[in-house]
């Protein structure tokens, strides 16, 4: 089962519903200790895998066959993605999920008209659903059938060409009968070809060994009374991402992930829902911590909950905080990473926040901000934005986003906008969605940095200039969402896991719980006051138009002059009326 995570999601239009996707795991028990994601021999320099063979023969000939055609493609994209996933969990001492799985992903993308104007231009106020469902594509897991294989690319070939004929007439009437858009920029970039083959290398899995750990670790939490649920899971992704164009591009890279979390909850007794989760991201699983360390991982999250169970709940607030490293981190994610996707600037129906605004400050002078997915390991901490190319075929650049507190540039998929014509590598998609322009690692940097101790000093110092009674520190935040359309304030919302009050005298930090952190991004952005010279990495699957893509940010500490916390949701229901069975059930006390 999928539980919470760190997520974040862009709202555009409307509110939508926090949600965790995924393939979900096969499950049966293995017949051997170890297991290998994949077994699969590197391609030769000049050879293309079987998947990838069929691909290109079905490029060539339905760009052939569709030549003399009223609307002739003008470019056509097949994306794959084969994933081996290998998930383990474990509840109260005894695993709950044990599997394997593979799964191919496929897409067609086809593009007819010219670039200028083509079939993915917006067509303005369709309305939400108007947009015609992409093809699925039926794949085989074996290559021992080609003819298995070019079906199911034909199929969803045939039917993405027929449903971009379609829309391209749409596009053309919607043109001629609304006002001239603001912006006159084409529908697409062209970009050189691309070719490599990369090597696909197994990944192996002791599973009989993550199984003992997940279980040992789950057993913790029965250790505390005031759990309710708990989970601890071990999840291998290996995907192989293979892309060809009609440019002729080819590519094949191997991006696994892997993750060991896990979280526990319980009800306070004025019916607040508490949740802690903990988490640790991997390239393999050779770089997750060993089971000493997630047991200890999960005595630390079932202490944090029962302290959080016992804390006051805080009233609405407004007043300097600091933000740390991994909570300042998911903060610029939504108020910063999702305003400078490119896409958004030329959308009519978003806010357009930033659209202006190249070449002025938007941040304090020591601010700069980089997305850079080329970037593998932070503090030896893996990425979960890494990536070598996007999912147009473009290789991933790094991109100076704020330089000395001025916006400069924007993050871009194929879709130029005015002012930026060309694709810098941030075309993203998860497999099933068209691709637009999103984030990867978004790296916050301050010229000017003191140390946590210093900054915890200025903060008081503020709370004592502002007359305010305390102020704030956020340790960690687990997500949130922000809205970046015109039909709802432009505004976000994130989910603080640990808030502490701080307070001018000499009174202890204090526990806090029950609270939002809410805003307006342009308002934020001037209040930033200061830095420390430490930072902190927020790994985490960001949901938007495209689907759920993997990425993360980096921020040192800040300190904020001013924010604002509103009362979190709170539901009604009294803790459990019974109480859990006890440890050794069948003896006497």
């Amino acid at each position: 089962m999928s539980r919470a995570r760190p997520l974040t999601r862009t709202v555009t239009r409307a509110a939508l519903a926090l949600a965790c996707l995924g393939p979900t795991s096969a499950a049966g028990e293995p017949s051997h200790a170890e297991d290998s994601a994949r077994v699969e021999e590197p391609a030769g320099e000049a050879e293309l895998p079987p998947l990838m063979e069929a691909g290109a023969r079905e490029l060539t000939r339905t760009r052939d066959a569709l030549a003399s055609a009223p609307e002739p493609p003008y470019w056509l994209a097949l994306g794959f993605v084969d994933r081996h996933a290998v998930e383990i969990q474990a509840t109260n001492g005894a695993a709950s999920n044990i599997g394997t799985s593979h799964h191919r992903f496929g897409d067609v993308d086809v593009r007819v008209g010219t670039p200028e104007l083509d079939n993915t231009h917006k067509i303005r106020d369709a309305g939400w659903f108007s947009e015609v469902p992409r093809p699925q594509m039926a794949l085989p897991l074996e290559d021992t059938v080609p003819r298995a294989t070019e079906l199911g690319i034909w199929q969803a070939t045939d039917e993405s060409y027929r449903a971009a004929t379609r829309r391209l007439i749409k596009v053309r009437t919607n043109e001629a009968v609304k006002v001239a858009r603001e912006d006159q920029s084409a529908d697409f970039s062209m970009a050189d070809p691309v070719i490599d083959i990369g090597p696909v290398t197994p990944i192996t899995v002791d599973r009989a060994a993550w199984t003992d750990a997940v279980r040992v670790a789950s057993a913790v939490f029965m250790e505390y009374p005031e759990v309710i649920d708990s989970n601890v899971t071990f999840r291998l992704h290996d995907d192989v991402h293979m892309m060809l164009n009609s440019e002729g591009t080819r590519i094949r890279v191997q991006r696994p992930r892997v993750r060991v979390s896990l979280w526990c909850s319980t009800i306070a007794d004025d019916g607040m829902a508490l949740q802690v989760y903990d988490y640790i991201d991997a390239a393999h699983p050779d770089r997750l911590p060993d089971a000493a360390a997630l047991v200890q991982m999960a005595h630390d999250a079932a202490n944090k909950l029962v302290a959080l169970r016992q804390a006051p709940l805080i009233e609405p607030y407004v007043g300097p905080a600091i933000l740390r490293g991994r909570a300042a981190a998911v903060f610029f994610h939504e108020i910063l990473g999702h305003r400078v996707e490119g896409h958004r600037q030329k959308d009519e129906d978003e806010g357009q926040t930033l659209a202006e605004k190249v070449g002025e400050q938007i941040f304090p002078e020591f601010i700069d901000v980089v997305d850079d997915p080329t970037l593998e390991r932070w503090d030896d901490v893996d990425l979960n934005g890494y990536y070598r190319y996007d999912d147009e075929g473009v290789p991933a650049q790094r991109v100076l986003v704020v330089d000395d507190g001025v916006l400069r540039s924007f993050l871009m998929s194929r879709a130029p906008i005015e002012g930026f014509s060309t694709s810098n590598g941030h075309g993203r998609r998860q497999p099933g969605s068209a691709v637009v322009a999103r984030q990867g690692n978004l790296q916050v940097e301050s010229s000017q940095t003191v140390s946590w101790e210093a900054l915890r000093t200025e903060l008081i110092a503020e709370v004592q200039r502002e007359g305010k009674p305390f102020g704030l520190i956020f340790d960690d935040i687990s997500g949130g969402f922000t809205f970046t359309g015109r039909t709802t304030p432009n505004s976000y919302a994130v989910s603080p896991v640990t808030v502490w009050r701080v307070y001018p005298d000499e009174r202890p930090d204090e526990l806090v719980r029950g609270v939002d952190l809410i805003g307006t991004p342009l308002t934020t952005f001037s209040r930033i006051m200061g830095a420390s010279d430490t930072t902190q990495v927020f790994n985490g699957v960001c949901g938007a138009e495209s689907g759920w893509v993997p990425v993360s940010a980096i921020s040192p500490d800040l300190l904020i002059s001013e924010v604002e916390v509103q009362r979190r949701e709170k539901e009604n229901d009294r803790p459990p009326l019974l109480p859990a069975p006890r440890a050794n059930a069948g003896e006497e006390e």
